[in-house]
């Protein structure tokens, strides 16, 4: 589906009775990720976002303890600039937050992809392995070596 239909699908879902309340929150939350974005500074904004306001305190959420750091450290005149904004922001809440799943997919699937790669016997391996093969009684451990080595006739 292209984004062209998507964007014309969650508009139009947008408007009906039932999500226009989540959707409004939603867009609510967008622009003010863009506006804290653009007041803090540029080499942190990537790795932290703002959760929900509540009772004047402004949770935000930081990929690692560095970012939270920084964010802490700069937390006063930030809630000043929040505050000259018109946001009801009393107090500032930092959060480690970092992206589990999204790291530990990208690296599920750069093992899962070490796992295909053909390994590359030499053919001493090839050689070693036979002789080995040879000197066993039948058993599973003599089929598997035997089955291996048939695998890797080409390689």
């Amino acid at each position: 589906m292209t984004s062209y239909k998507v964007n014309s699908y969650l508009n139009l879902l947008g408007k009906t009775a039932e999500y226009e309340n989540l959707f409004s929150l939603a867009q609510q939350l967008y622009r003010d990720q863009l506006t804290f974005s653009k007041l803090i500074p540029a080499h942190l904004a990537q790795y932290c976002n703002i959760g929900r306001i509540s009772n004047g305190r402004l949770t935000i959420m930081a990929e690692n303890g560095a970012v939270a750091s920084k964010l802490k450290q700069i937390s006063p005149s930030l809630l000043l600039k929040l505050q000259k904004l018109g946001w009801e922001v009393t107090a500032i809440q930092i959060l480690v937050q970092a992206h589990f799943f999204s790291r530990n997919i990208k690296s599920f699937v750069d093992e899962r992809d070490s796992n295909n790669k053909k390994i590359i016997l030499s053919q001493t391996g090839k050689d070693c392995l036979n002789q080995l093969a040879t000197t066993l009684p039948d058993s599973e451990l003599k089929n598997t070596i035997q089955s291996f080595l048939k695998k890797h006739q080409d390689y």
